[in-house]
């Protein structure tokens, strides 16, 4: 799926803006500080999962003085079919999704239509903060993979919030128990599902890594959540025992303490942990190794394109860096969108011997988007 059309009004400093960016290659956005470009990469974002990456607060994304925001485009799938797809948000809360032109009940619809990654100076949170992050990444990566992801970790967590709350209030164990065997069973199902992405990814993350890094030396493991005395062989024995033996333990602190949902990626170079061993420079190199390990699993597995969003490429990468990132991003034969101050420091970037692929630049000023 890609951005054949793109239409914007009143979001951030954005009065309104229409472009046409190109579908296969790079669409780079230019401007000084300030002038709209990263707001332009977040309607994008948001039109493909319903929410910022900048702010947690809708409202703020509504240009100032207006009362709504809205942001269209049309969408050329995967068979050559144009698909319109939209969001509207207003100043009260109130929000419309249309795909296809139907409405929409769930952002999943969005997102199922544009599979997009962001990569911006906030990335390193992957390796530098909690499992949480690991966790989104990996489950960003399922939700593609696997029709069944997306339902069985809408139970799980329905059932967890069920269990935990029969914990907090400290119910008779037999209240606590059909909903410690329901989780076993899809704490499981989720787990499994994981492992076989992990295992799919892993050796993708490995290529990428030694291209952009020079790394032949990178550990990916996956940990389930809960310790089990043999790591090789989770059956449903090893989690059911664990929540058995910690029962009293949940009880005491008023939720589940074992399960998917305490799940981490543990990511290494000789056994030492990536935020400790590489600079910041080259975790963002990483980071970008396993976001594009990513869209090429997707695009082999699933037959889909990834739409990459790149907030400001040259900061924290030298020259080199950035010709290798540019070179691996031309080649994925998909769409891209790179801000940049000026657009020649990414055009300048490209090698007369690498891949040919469609540029088309646009200028971003005071808000208002024009095409070079």
């Amino acid at each position: 799926m890609t951005i054949s059309s793109l239409r914007i009004t009143n979001f951030r400093n954005l009065a309104h803006a229409e472009l046409a960016p190109c579908t296969r290659g790079l669409n780079i956005i230019s401007g000084d500080n300030g002038s709209g470009k990263t707001s332009l990469l977040e309607s994008i974002y948001y039109l493909g999962l319903g929410r910022s990456f900048r702010s947690s607060s809708p409202a703020r994304l509504i240009r100032q003085s207006t009362e709504q925001f809205s942001i269209f485009s049309q969408i050329v799938s995967d068979s050559e079919r144009q698909i319109p797809i939209g969001v509207e948000r207003d100043i009260s809360g109130l929000s419309r999704l249309r795909v296809a032109e139907k409405d929409a009940l769930r952002l999943a619809e969005l997102a199922s239509y544009l599979p997009i990654q962001l990569i911006n100076s906030q990335s390193h949170n992957l390796f530098e903060s909690g499992p949480v992050f690991r966790r989104k990444f990996l489950d960003w990566g399922l939700f593609y993979q696997f029709e069944s992801f997306l339902p069985c970790w809408r139970l799980f967590e329905r059932v967890l919030k069920q269990r935990n709350m029969v914990l907090r209030e400290r119910r008779p164990k037999n209240e606590l128990d059909p909903w410690t065997d329901e989780l076993v069973r899809l704490g499981l199902e989720l787990d499994s599902l994981r492992k076989q992405y992990i295992q799919c990814l892993v050796p993708v993350v490995e290529e990428m890594a030694i291209e952009l890094l020079g790394i032949g030396n990178l550990q990916i493991n996956y940990q389930s959540g809960w310790q089990a005395e043999d790591e090789s062989s989770q059956t449903e024995e090893d989690y059911a025992s664990r929540l058995a033996k910690s029962v009293f333990e949940e009880m005491r602190a008023g939720h589940t303490l074992y399960g998917p949902h305490r799940a981490d990626l543990d990511i290494t170079i000789d056994s030492i942990p990536v935020k400790h061993f590489l600079s910041r420079g080259q975790q963002k190199l990483l980071i970008c190794a396993m976001i594009l390990a990513q869209g090429k699993l997707l695009s082999m597995h699933a037959n889909k394109g990834l739409i990459y969003l790149v907030d400001d490429l040259p900061a924290e990468l030298d020259i080199l860096s950035r010709r290798k990132l540019i070179s691996l991003l031309s080649r994925q034969q998909t769409q891209i969108f790179i801000t940049a101050i000026e657009h020649e420091t990414i055009c300048d970037l490209m090698s007369e011997d690498g891949p040919e692929v469609p540029v088309t630049v646009f200028h971003v000023k005071h808000g208002h988007v024009s095409k070079q």
